[in-house]
């Protein structure tokens, strides 16, 4: 299978696509903050984060902001870790370690908007029960074996968009989606930090302000042949983490993430 025929298939299918977003979605969870008050439980969306693995480490990377203005004010922080079951899952906040990059005077379009939640070890098992956390290092390897292969690149940004799901005070039904963006997205740096603006490829018309979205991965996904089946295979990397929307482009969204370089940069040191 050739390029043009990979090409044909990604447009072409609704199922490859569907396929790519299931995988990256496995690293991916909608974030909750719990509040208790007098009037009982309050449950409000967040944002979304990706699952990560260092080691013997384990984090949830997302924007500084969703910690910042509403999980770390709430008594609990609640993750999605399954699809299509209601379910519940709630950590302490107390017992949430966050690492980053230090918190400027406002949440603007440069940041520094990143943040790294480390997982509490008992809360492990049933994570990884459910879910797949990222291993830079294992899927970073795994890319650069097909640097010397032809091969298409997309990116998929992922996030849990407020304007998808339903809420009420106690209950969230939420839908964890992918968003395919228009070209590639445009890699810059300032101030010692890098980003990615990338304008979105939004398969749902109603979906404008992408709230929710803040914390989600861009993850870009290398589409290759393979060498002993003959079927199209892919390797996902994470690029970015997304913080903030710019003004839209063409009438369509456009987000702003954090860069690999700042992932690295604020992942905290073992």
């Amino acid at each position: 299978m050739n390029l043009n025929e990979i090409a044909a298939c990604l447009k072409g299918s609704a199922v490859l696509p569907l396929q790519i977003i299931r995988e990256i979605g496995s690293s991916t969870a909608a974030l909750f903050a719990v509040f208790k008050g007098k009037n009982g439980p309050r449950l409000e969306l967040a944002g979304t984060g990706t699952l990560i693995s260092d080691g013997q480490s384990h984090f949830i990377l997302t924007a500084a902001h969703v910690w910042h203005k509403a999980l770390k004010s709430a008594v609990e922080v609640g993750i999605s870790i399954t699809d299509d079951i209601d379910h519940q899952f709630l950590m302490d906040v107390k017992t949430i370690v966050p690492f980053g990059p230090a918190k400027t005077s406002g949440w603007d379009e440069w940041g520094p908007d990143i943040i790294f939640l480390r997982i509490p070890t008992e809360h492990l098992g049933t994570i990884k029960a459910y879910k797949s956390l990222y291993d830079p290092k294992i899927d970073g390897n795994r890319a650069a074996k097909t640097d010397r292969i032809d091969r298409i690149e997309v990116d998929v940004l992922m996030g849990t968009p407020h304007a998808l799901g339903k809420f009420t005070k106690t209950h969230a039904d939420v839908q964890i989606a992918g968003f395919f963006t228009v070209g590639a997205a445009r890699y810059h740096t300032r101030g010692g930090f890098d980003y990615f603006d990338c304008v979105i490829d939004s398969s749902y018309p109603e979906v404008r302000k992408l709230g929710g979205v803040s914390g989600g991965g861009l993850w870009a996904v290398r589409l290759c042949n393979s060498p002993t089946s003959g079927t199209i295979e892919w390797i996902r990397t994470l690029e970015g983490v997304a913080f903030y929307q710019l003004p839209d482009e063409n009438g369509r969204p456009s987000i702003r993430c954090h860069g690999p370089e700042t992932i690295r940069a604020a992942m905290p040191a073992k």
